[in-house]
Formats: C-alpha cells, sequence, structure tokens
C-alpha cells in the first residue's frame, strides 16, 4: 500500500505543524480563544494536501488565490474611509481614505492592513501569472484584478509585505533571465545603496531637532519591534515547551507576565517563529522549521530539474515564490497567528500549488510500513531523548517545572477560575516554582514567576529575594525590572524602586498604575503602602 496522501518530508511537517496546533490547545488558558486558530491549522494543511492532489489543477488554484485576494483588495480599497484605522497616518493613509469611499458604509468586517497585506501577497504572483498568461480580454480582466491587489497592497502601508514581494520579484528576475542575472543584482543592490545614502545624507542635511517623518517613522517601527521580540523571548523562558497555546491567548499572557499589567497591549508577537513557538509550543517550532527547510530544499532541487520549457514551471514558480514572500513578510509579521488567522490558508495552498508542479521531481512515493517505520524510530529516539534530558539532566527538569507551573498559573489568573479551585491551582503553580529551584536556584524564570506569585500574595520580603536573584541573571527583563522595583516599593526601599522603574517601558502607563495604586492600598486600609505609591509617583514626574 503506498502513501498517497504524505509523498515527501514536507508532508510530514506539514502533518506535524497540525497536530501541534491541536496539541498546543492543552496549554491554552481559554481554549475557546485557541480553537479558531487550531482549527485553521488543520484545514489549511488539509488544503494543502487537497491542491498536491490536483497536479493538473494550477490554473484553477491560482485563478482562485486571485480572485479572493482581488475581491478582498477591492473591499479594503473601496470602503477604506470607512474602516476604523485611527493609527494608520500619513500620505498613504490619506491616499486610501481618498479612494477609500466608492463601497457603501455598511457594518461589518475590518480587517486590519496588516492582514490586508498578508493575503494580497499571496495573491500577487498568481494574479500576475494569470496576466502574462491571459489573451485578449481575458488579460485585461486579471490585469485589472492584478493593478487593484497592487493598490491595495500600497495603501495597507506594510513594509514588510513590500518587502517580502520585492524580494522575490528580484529571485524571478534573476531565475528567469539568467544571462542577465549579474546586471538585474547590480542594479537591485545599486538601488538599495542609493536609498541608504540618500537616507543618511537627508539625515546629516537636517536642521538638530528637526523631525524628517518619514525616518522618524521607520526608526521608531524598528524599535518598537525589537522591543516587542526581545520581551516576547522572555516570555517564551516561561512556557519554553508547551507554549501559551494558540491564537488569541498572546494579548492577555504577554500583558499580565511580560508588562504586569492587566490590560491587552500588544496582541501577536509579529515574528512567525516566535508567535509559532509561543502558540505551538516547541513542537510546533520544530515542525514550522522542518516545513521551511524541507520547502527551500525541494524549491532547489526542482529549479535544477524542471526543463526551461515545461510549462509546469510557471506555476511551480508562483508557488514558491508566494510562499517565499510571505516567509520573509513573516520576519516582521505574522498575521497567520493572530485573530486573523483567515490568511493562514493561503500560504498552504501556495506551498501545496509549488509541490504539485513538482511532481516526481520532489516527491517519491513509499511504502507506509517504511514511512511510519521511519517516523517511529524518530519518535521514539525524540521521546526517550526528552524524557531523559528532564529526568537527568536538573536544568532542563527545571525549565519543564517552570512551564508546568507557568501554565498552570496562568490558567488560574486568566481563567476567571474563583474560589478553591484557584487557590488550588495557585498553590499548585508555587509548588512547582519551587520544584523548579530546588533543581536549579539560579533559573531565572522560575526565581520570577515565584516571585511575581507572592507579591499578589503580599509577601514581600520573600518576593524580593527571589526577584533580586532572576534579575542577577536577567538585568534587562522588563517583567523582573517592574515586580522587583514593586518589591522594593512595597518594603519601603524607595530609592532601590527609583533606579528600577526608571529602566521600566511605557512609564506613562507606569505614572497610571502608581496612582491606581495609591487608591488601591487605601481602599485596602494599607495607607503606608499608598503613602509608599504617592511618593514614587511624584519622583518619577520630575
Amino acid at each position: 500500500m503506498k502513501l498517497l496522501f504524505l509523498k515527501s518530508t514536507i508532508g510530514w511537517a506539514v502533518s506535524l505543524f497540525a497536530l501541534s496546533a491541536i496539541i498546543g490547545l492543552g496549554a491554552s488558558y481559554n481554549p475557546a480563544l485557541s480553537l479558531p486558530t487550531a482549527l485553521t491549522a488543520v484545514f489549511s494543511a488539509g488544503l494543502f494536501f487537497v491542491v498536491v492532489r490536483l497536479k493538473a489543477g494550477a490554473p484553477l488554484v491560482a485563478k482562485i488565490l486571485a480572485v479572493a485576494g482581488g475581491l478582498l483588495a477591492l473591499y479594503f480599497v473601496g470602503r477604506y474611509g470607512y474602516l476604523p484605522y485611527p493609527d494608520e497616518t500619513g500620505l498613504l493613509s490619506r491616499l486610501g481614505r481618498l479612494t477609500g469611499s466608492i463601497l457603501p458604509n455598511a457594518a461589518g468586517f475590518a480587517p486590519h492592513p496588516n492582514a490586508v497585506a498578508t493575503f494580497l501577497e499571496g495573491a500577487f504572483f498568481p494574479a500576475i501569472a494569470l496576466t502574462a498568461a491571459g489573451r485578449g480580454p481575458k488579460r485585461w480582466a486579471w490585469a485589472a484584478v492584478s493593478a487593484v491587489i497592487v493598490y491595495g497592497l500600497l495603501i495597507t502601508g506594510s513594509r514588510g509585505a513590500w518587502l517580502g514581494l520585492a524580494a522575490m520579484a528580484l529571485v524571478w528576475a534573476v531565475r528567469a533571465f539568467p544571462r542577465r542575472g549579474p546586471l538585474v543584482l547590480g542594479l537591485a543592490f545599486g538601488l538599495g545603496g542609493g536609498l541608504l545614502l540618500g537616507a543618511w545624507l537627508v539625515f546629516r542635511l537636517a536642521q538638530p531637532g528637526e523631525p524628517i517623518p518619514v525616518l522618524t517613522s521607520a526608526l521608531g517601527a524598528a524599535q518598537s519591534r525589537l522591543t516587542l521580540y526581545r520581551n516576547s523571548l522572555y516570555l517564551l523562558g516561561d512556557y519554553p515547551f508547551t507554549g501559551i497555546g494558540p491564537g488569541n491567548t498572546f494579548a492577555m499572557v504577554y500583558s499580565r507576565y511580560q508588562l504586569l499589567i492587566d490590560v491587552p497591549f500588544l496582541y501577536y508577537a509579529h515574528n512567525q517563529f516566535l508567535s509559532v513557538w509561543l502558540g505551538q509550543g516547541l513542537l510546533g517550532l520544530m515542525a514550522w522549521l522542518w516545513l521551511l527547510i524541507a520547502f527551500v530544499k525541494g524549491v532547489i532541487r526542482v529549479e535544477k530539474r524542471l526543463p526551461a520549457d515545461d510549462d509546469r514551471r510557471r506555476w511551480f514558480r508562483v508557488g514558491w515564490l508566494g510562499v517565499g514572500a510571505t516567509m520573509m513578510h513573516g520576519l516582521l509579521d505574522a498575521a497567520q497567528f493572530s485573530g486573523a488567522f483567515w490568511t493562514m490558508p493561503v500560504v498552504f495552498a501556495l506551498a501545496g500549488l509549488a509541490v504539485a508542479q513538482a511532481g516526481g521531481r520532489w516527491m517519491s512515493r513509499i511504502p507506509s510500513s517504511v514511512g511510519l517505520r521511519r517516523v517511529g524510530i524518530v519518535g521514539g529516539a525524540a521521546a526517550i531523548l526528552v524524557t531523559g534530558s528532564m529526568a537527568f539532566a536538573p536544568p532542563v527538569a527545571s525549565m519543564w517545572q517552570t512551564n508546568a507551573g507557568a501554565v498552570v498559573q496562568t490558567r488560574a489568573e486568566l481563567a476567571a477560575v474563583d474560589g478553591p479551585a484557584r487557590t488550588h491551582l495557585l498553590a499548585q503553580a508555587e509548588g512547582r516554582f519551587r520544584q523548579a529551584l530546588t533543581l536549579n536556584p539560579a533559573q531565572a524564570a522560575a526565581n520570577k514567576r515565584l516571585g511575581i506569585l507572592l507579591l499578589a500574595q503580599n509577601q514581600f520580603d520573600p518576593a524580593v529575594g527571589y526577584l533580586q536573584t532572576a534579575y542577577n541573571v536577567q538585568p534587562r527583563n522588563q517583567a523582573v525590572i517592574k515586580a522587583l522595583g514593586y518589591a522594593f516599593l512595597w518594603t519601603g526601599q524607595a530609592d532601590h524602586a527609583e533606579v528600577l522603574f526608571r529602566q521600566v517601558e511605557f512609564q506613562s502607563r507606569l505614572l497610571a498604575e502608581l496612582q491606581h495604586w495609591v487608591w488601591q492600598r487605601q481602599e485596602q486600609d494599607r495607607p503606608q503602602l499608598a503613602a509608599y505609591a504617592d511618593e514614587m509617583f511624584r519622583r518619577l514626574q520630575k
């Protein structure tokens, strides 16, 4: 018996990715928030296999993607002026509002511009290919669809999407015109260097203190994104094995345990690797890396073997160029793993399109017994390795205990659990953290989580010790800095607290919190603590 649906390593990788999304539900503090994304991952994997089976259906798949992209672009462009985008400013947003009242103003779907860009970049290459392949009126029709998609991509303001498409267009030009490849690369690098030189000259010639809107916006976005990535990596230290569950779990977990506020501030990690690892745990990350590596290796292999006059080459390149653009964009954004999970199927359909057109040059059918035996051997070896590491390597076992405790604590504090059930879960989490510190006393994540837990229980003096240990290991971790600052504040060590609080990002939010603490401590009839909070508020205002 042959495996007809798992014909290459990429098939196993896709299946493992979908499985990790389902397993990730177990780590979610609220599975209802995670289920739509998990089901979309399973649907996307299924779509990949369906498209792979449609070897002769490449034009149909391309048409479906192009039409879907065109309709979304038309909706986005035609209703831009009515959609709630208060944060979108600048020339492109003004252009979008100028043309954004073509369609009637009716309540309905309001996609985020980044999500629109993610979807449209997947539809871009199919639309262009259909335009090039069309004749007569059909060519003009597909050209119109392509134009709407391009305009929609423009007014999204998504630099990541533009970068991904530009990079893949450059790769296509080099592959399509091999004799002119050096010239194309030279022009591309020359243009890029010219833009960088121009930006540097504008910066140098500007008057001191004079704002440069374009550069200021780009640098501000880069700094904000790097801060988010750093904080997300620290958060991953609390959940390295299981993650926090796929979908919309990030907002509250990130706010509560990394920023130490109870108000959602950012809704996803804006990076595909961080998003997959946080959402689907270590298994999901391994599957995603396996998928990408297998796909890239397959593309390189097929590009060398597929004849230049083979008609399948066009659709093969449409598939892998679309995947490449999405993956490059994913380094700066990852809408597929946010609330805009509806963008995920596009990249899997494109991957399936590329694999289908490669045929035997990519895939070789293997007997099911051999395939399952290999998977069983690899899976068994991995299970033995992980189990052995947890049993015999104290640092790894300590990380596992911290992870387990963090999942339990998150469920207790964010899943609306009250009364004895909440108390039981928090006691269980505390036990896990203490067990982790027995195995590795210097483990930063366990010290941090236990310190935060003790702070919430008003056990300030012991919290200082645990948080100080975490700070010694991770002096740039915002959660540690802020928690230790509060521990010093509530124990009357205002000078130490001030030094730490001045390192906290989002100072305006911190000042608002301190004002709230003044009121809350007064309500708790703890005037001394209220006085500490009021004094710190006044210090930080200076």
